[in-house]
């Protein structure tokens, strides 16, 4: 009888323990993350990625930066440029392309002081703003403060 009850603690036990292993600290959930260091391997003049970064091509990812709200209305942001350092943001001129991902959100998330993880689909291809190129697109479903 103590057998079998230490065997149902036991698998409860794995139950458990895989199920927050499986569901990590993060709610933004499974993403590869994705380092600026990666993505200024993109050659944007020839618009020709490396293969590492080709792989992560139309994958969920997970990205740390700044945002740069591409909106007026504050209070929810839907669209943004993510900069990997706040000195990045906006001044002239921009930064180059593989330094800048347009962040098109799914839903409107309050405006960001400080860094970011955005978590979402992860495409390259050119997209432009009022405030330069971004060689990279992220259709976003979450973000969280950097930690």
């Amino acid at each position: 009888m103590m057998k079998w009850i230490l065997t149902g603690i036991f698998a409860f036990s794995l139950a458990v323990g895989g199920a927050l292993y499986f569901m990590g600290n993060s709610a933004g959930g499974s993403a590869t993350e994705v380092d600026w260091r990666g993505l200024d391997q993109m050659d944007y003049v020839n618009k020709k990625a490396p293969p590492e970064l080709e792989k992560l091509n139309k994958t969920r990812v997970k990205i740390p930066g700044f945002m740069v709200p591409l909106e007026d209305d504050q209070r929810l942001v839907t669209e943004f440029l993510l900069v990997p350092s706040p000195q990045a943001c906006i001044h002239v001129p921009a930064p180059p392309p593989n330094q800048m991902v347009y962040v098109k959100m799914k839903k409107g998330v309050p405006a960001a002081d400080g860094p970011i993880w955005v978590y979402g689909d992860f495409e390259i291809t050119l997209k432009s703003s009022q405030y330069g190129d971004a060689s990279f697109e992220l259709t976003g479903d979450y973000i969280e403060p950097y930690k």
